[in-house]
């Protein structure tokens, strides 16, 4: 499995000894910046803001069911705004010419990054990033750059065929990041 260039870094993050991120004698996670990320058993968002105006999207699907991602789904705040994306810019294989897409399935136990484009201005840092699914809201956290890449290193390293993902997060010492809540309809 191997992330979008921008987000290849996601996962050397040091973890204190409760587990948690960052570890207990560093600074709190910040406001804002150009790095978030949401973790648990199920599933993995990153997103980078890897040049002005231009954030990357990485999931990890761990579960055995197929789930929707729409670009309209997926909210960046920015000081006094909220912006969904309009498109999800896919960049094809050798020698194709990129595509463009509102939405795409997240096929069961699968990765995929992608470019976000959208009405975001210059914008270098974000203030919070929410991802819809169904009646599932993901609210991702925000990490300082090293954080961010210690993550990225962690999960590339994870293994999609694996019958116990339970195995790869404690021997990743991968640990929850985010919040996560239902939406009943």
């Amino acid at each position: 499995m191997q992330f979008c260039p921008g987000l290849l870094y996601l996962m050397l993050m040091p973890l204190s000894a409760a587990g948690g991120y960052p570890a207990q004698d560093q600074d709190p996670p910040p406001e804002k910046s150009a790095y978030f990320a949401y973790v648990d058993r199920e599933f993995i968002f990153t997103i980078e803001v890897v040049k002005p105006g231009i954030p990357i999207l990485n999931f990890v699907s761990l579960v055995d069911r197929e789930e929707n991602l729409r670009a309209k789904n997926i909210l960046l705040a920015f000081s006094n705004r909220r912006v969904a994306p309009d498109i999800f810019h896919i960049e094809a294989a050798r020698n194709r010419q990129p595509f463009k897409v509102t939405s795409l399935r997240m096929r069961p136990r699968s990765s995929f990054g992608f470019r976000l484009e959208g009405n975001f201005g210059k914008v270098e840092e974000l203030h919070g990033v929410e991802i819809k699914l169904e009646n599932e809201e993901f609210r991702l956290t925000a990490l300082s750059k090293f954080d961010f890449e210690t993550l990225a290193l962690k999960v590339n390293r994870l293994n999609l065929g694996s019958p116990d993902f339970a195995d790869d997060f404690r021997v990743l010492k991968l640990k929850s990041l985010g919040n996560r809540s239902s939406k009943r309809r």
